[in-house]
């Protein structure tokens, strides 16, 4: 008769090679996600640090105090309010 304590040795290396094959496969695709998910994000820092910089620069307008919309003299920079109806 055959050692079955061979058998179960071959079968859980098989079994363990194979599942070891698939991690690494799937290890080095998340590592190819992660690179574009990374290169994305450093796309969007960069927006946002200029948006940020856009969004000051409103709030300091609204904040001077431009009367009724208008602009106020000598003052090209600023732009009139937009009525916005909700």
């Amino acid at each position: 008769m055959m050692d079955w304590g061979i058998v179960l040795a071959s079968l859980i290396t098989a079994v363990g090679g194979a599942m070891t094959t698939l991690m690494m496969v799937m290890r080095k695709e998340n590592t190819q996600d992660h690179a574009k998910v990374v290169d994305a994000l450093d796309t969007l820092s960069g927006n946002v640090d200029k948006i940020g910089t856009k969004l000051d620069g409103h709030i300091d307008w609204h904040l001077k105090g431009v009367p009724n919309g208008k602009i106020i003299a000598g003052n090209k920079s600023a732009k009139p309010k937009r009525n916005i109806k909700a």
